[in-house]
């Protein structure tokens, strides 16, 4: 810190001198030149191959003959078995079968799942009466590593909504899932 002595506005002199002192000492500090040296970097990057997405299997829920109030039916995607949850409809047959999707890629990478929607209603073929499916689940983790061949298989379950006196026919609709590296 530089401080201002003045003695009197008459003795410009001495105030030059130590003005003068301060700089010259300041100078004299310790000082070590910077050093540099040049360094270069490189750079790289890796493409892989897009994942591709392959549907092995639709999602079935069987064959119903409906009650007199809701019923909700759930499909585990880790076994294929079909639970009823609530109401009165009545499972009578078909193969209930969760949905199976390949992801299909770069070897070892990791991958994630996820459902495009959470609910989608399926409409009657030549109808417009419909039905809620939801509550998609996955067979184990969302995230998974690809196999040394590149590929992983994914399940997919859900929860089916039989109305009360739903109307007979067959009932469809398309629910997407995707699969991306992370």
């Amino acid at each position: 810190m530089i401080k201002k002595i003045i003695i009197n506005a008459a003795d410009k002199t001495y105030r030059s001198k130590v003005t003068l002192f301060m700089a010259c000492a300041a100078c004299s500090l310790p000082f070590s030149p910077a050093i540099a040296a040049p360094a270069s970097g490189e750079t790289r990057t890796t493409i892989n191959q897009s994942v591709v997405v392959t549907k092995n299997a639709d999602l079935f829920f069987g064959d119903f003959v409906p009650g007199g109030s809701n019923s909700v039916f759930r499909l585990n995607p880790r076994n294929g078995n079909l639970n009823q949850r609530s109401g009165d409809a009545i499972a009578i047959g078909g193969t209930p079968t969760a949905a199976s999707f390949t992801a299909s890629g770069t070897p070892l990478l990791r991958v994630r799942i996820s459902s495009g929607q959470n609910r989608i209603f399926i409409v009657r073929d030549g109808g417009t009466e419909r039905m809620r499916v939801n509550r998609f689940r996955f067979d184990g983790r969302r995230n998974r590593s690809l196999n040394a061949a590149g590929e992983v298989t994914y399940r997919v379950g859900g929860q089916l909504r039989v109305g009360p006196n739903q109307v007979p026919g067959t009932y469809r609709g398309t629910f997407a899932v995707n699969i991306d590296y992370f």
